[in-house]
């Protein structure tokens, strides 16, 4: 054990949402100002967001001829949709099966697809390959243009409200280039055991690893995972994923989302409460509505989630001592202009499938600190001195030494203790009242945005399909989505399901 840090906070709130970058939610948070602080003190005083330059990405137009395309705010006329941009999920693997389409392309394509993994040392990526790494030809109506439209704080006001109450970083990369499942490991686990995508369609799959609830358990820190989808074997995303997670059930609660808001409510929280959002997935105008801003599924009942999750701890007993973090696993195939440097440790030695060393973060996401310690407008990077940029790593290290465990003693990998931390954001003693936000406010009307005629959404477009999948294990709606793109498809293989469900789930799990 060694001396705990952040001692005046005494519960720690953890929400992880999905697949966006800092550029398409929080681009235009500091349009016309500047934070009034910024960690460390002496580190650049304005914002890292759209409003530093005039950002684009080339693709071919139907002669051949190369144009430039400007990424610019969500359109205001997009008929009810424009809370649900981009309109299908873009590619989000670090290189898609049978081509490079994928992170690294996105990272350093041009109009051009890559043909490999860039040199080791190469410097950072242009961010020039979005566009061309999204668009296909079945894109009538927005022509794959909407993967260059971001959000402004009026069309998120949630989300950029509290970015602008407390504490943002324009400097937080997520720790690969790739996607959910091996991301997460790294906020858990320190690694992903050598994995640099999901290792199949369903995203079933589980690391064999130790995760931080065990050694906050082990250090006498109670926790909590509160959830609202069953994924899998009757169990949530995490608890299946992490499966050395249920060795550490002492002084710990596995329970619904309720429970949350109950608990929030009376001040029972435990010191450490991990919340999982509703999943959402999706194919173009087929898709499962959640509350996770996973693309292409509408974000506004995302920023709504959000703000129900802190009007909650905010206005229970036990936030004078809490502190929420809230950050994004992955971009998910969003635009962002700042490149992710390359030199990150590889925790393990291991190569992902294509080769990739593990020796590049992934892109910027965004990731809060809210707390009564935090002053408001506050943006904060790495710390002075720090050989690296926060990623997920950065969750674990503090965690662990929130709870008076040395970091070089655990079974983490090697990233994790090298990665910095982010406790001197935090000050000693109240200096934020907090932004009230109430959970039963209506969502605030959309404010119009200046932006390019975009010619409207696809035929079609809004069509969740909560109902068809009422009681399916997510796990198995997404095998559903992705294996099916009509909705009479869909809705068969739902049926068979249903006839079924211990067979459908026996295949996804066993693969």
């Amino acid at each position: 054990m060694v001396q705990p840090i952040l001692p005046q906070v005494k519960n720690i709130v953890f929400l992880m949402l999905e697949n966006r970058s800092l550029d398409n939610l929080l681009g235009w948070l500091y349009q016309d100002d500047a934070p009034a602080h910024v960690f460390p003190a002496g580190s650049a005083p304005v914002y890292d967001g759209l409003q530093t330059g005039s950002f684009q990405n080339p693709s071919y137009t139907w002669t051949g001829a190369l144009q430039n395309y400007p990424v610019v705010p969500v359109p205001a006329d997009l008929a009810g949709d424009q809370d649900r941009v981009p309109a299908y999920d873009p590619y989000e693997e670090l290189k898609a099966e049978g081509s490079w389409k994928g992170v690294m392309n996105q990272l350093f394509g041009t109009q051009d697809e890559i043909g490999g993994l860039p040199p080791a040392g190469a410097p950072p990526p242009p961010m020039q390959g979005f566009l061309q790494d999204y668009y296909a030809t079945y894109m009538a109506g927005w022509q794959g243009l909407d993967i260059l439209w971001t959000y402004t704080p009026g069309q998120l006001p949630a989300l950029n409200s509290l970015a602008r109450s407390y504490a943002v970083s324009d400097r937080w990369f997520c720790s690969v280039p790739s996607q959910t499942n091996p991301n997460r490991a790294y906020s858990v686990c320190g690694t992903s055991l050598g994995r640099e995508s999901n290792l199949n369609a369903t995203a079933v799959e589980q690391f064999d690893a130790p995760t931080t609830f065990n050694y906050l358990a082990q250090a006498g820190k109670s926790w909590g995972l509160y959830f609202t989808d069953v994924w899998t074997a009757n169990q949530s995303y995490t608890e299946y994923t992490f499966p050395r997670l249920s060795q550490a059930k002492t002084n710990a609660e596995i329970a619904t989302l309720p429970t949350f808001f109950t608990r929030a409510s009376a001040g029972t929280l435990p010191d450490f409460t991990y919340l999982e959002p509703t999943w959402g997935y999706g194919k173009g105008v087929l898709f499962r509505q959640g509350t996770d801003y996973h693309p292409p599924t509408h974000v506004l009942p995302g920023d709504d989630f959000l703000r129900s999750v802190y009007a909650a701890v905010r206005s229970g007993p036990q936030w004078p001592g809490t502190l929420l973090i809230v950050t994004f696993d992955e971009h998910g195939g969003t635009f962002d202009h700042r490149g992710p440097p390359a030199g990150a440790i590889n925790p393990d030695g291991l190569k992902g499938a294509s080769g990739f060393n593990f020796d590049r973060f992934g892109a910027r996401v965004p990731t809060l600190l809210i707390s009564p310690f935090v002053r408001p407008s506050t943006v904060f990077r790495e710390p002075t001195g720090s050989q690296y940029p926060l990623d997920h790593t950065s969750f674990v290290k503090t965690l662990l030494r929130w709870a008076g465990v040395d970091p070089g003693t655990v079974s983490m990998g090697a990233r994790m203790p090298m990665a910095p931390t982010f406790e001197d954001v935090l000050a000693g003693d109240h200096v934020n009242d907090g932004l009230p936000l109430s959970p039963a406010a209506a969502l605030r009307p959309l404010t119009p945005t200046t932006g390019p005629t975009a010619g409207g959404p696809p035929a079609g477009a809004g069509r969740p399909l909560d109902a068809v999948f009422d009681g399916i294990p997510f796990a198995a709606i997404r095998a559903i989505l992705s294996a099916n793109d009509g909705l009479a498809g869909i809705v068969e293989a739902a049926r068979r399901f249903r006839l079924d469900p211990e067979a459908f789930e026996g295949r996804l799990t066993a693969q």
